[in-house]
């Protein structure tokens, strides 16, 4: 037996826990979007950074070449880089070689750029050394 002021208490309990499922429901979707487009930013920026210093090993093994107009390249996942290379200074002596040797110096300069569907550019500058050279009469 019900009494009068009882009637629909259950019926409002229950959209109570509906609201409250709704609500832990909504707040997780949310978290898990967020977690993936955190994945996804992750993804690109390490893809971007990848493309940047496969840039800077091209034009350290192009050295002693100088390039200094861009130089393209594309990876596999759609990443591409440019690249340039110059030297920095004149031929300079190192410790442990005789005065008959000299080292140069380059700067390899390269920029990363995503992949097409995404936006984003990182770029690596790197300074080789370059030697020994033989320089002198050699006696």
């Amino acid at each position: 037996m019900t009494r009068p002021n009882e009637r629909g208490s259950a019926l409002i309990i229950t959209l109570m826990l509906l609201v409250i499922l709704t609500a832990i429901g909504i707040y997780a979707i949310s978290i898990s979007t967020t977690e993936m487009n955190i994945a996804l930013q992750s993804r690109v920026g390490t893809s971007t950074l990848n493309a940047a210093d496969s840039g800077a090993n091209v034009g350290v093994n192009n050295i002693p070449s100088v390039f200094t107009t861009s130089q393209p390249g594309t990876l596999f996942d759609g990443s591409s880089y440019i690249w340039t290379s110059r030297p920095t200074g004149t031929l300079t002596l190192r410790p442990g070689f005789g005065a008959n040797f000299r080292f140069a110096d380059f700067e390899v300069t390269s920029q990363g750029v995503a992949p097409p569907q995404f936006t984003g550019t990182r770029g690596v500058q790197v300074v080789a050394i370059y030697g020994p050279v033989p320089m002198g009469t050699m006696y």
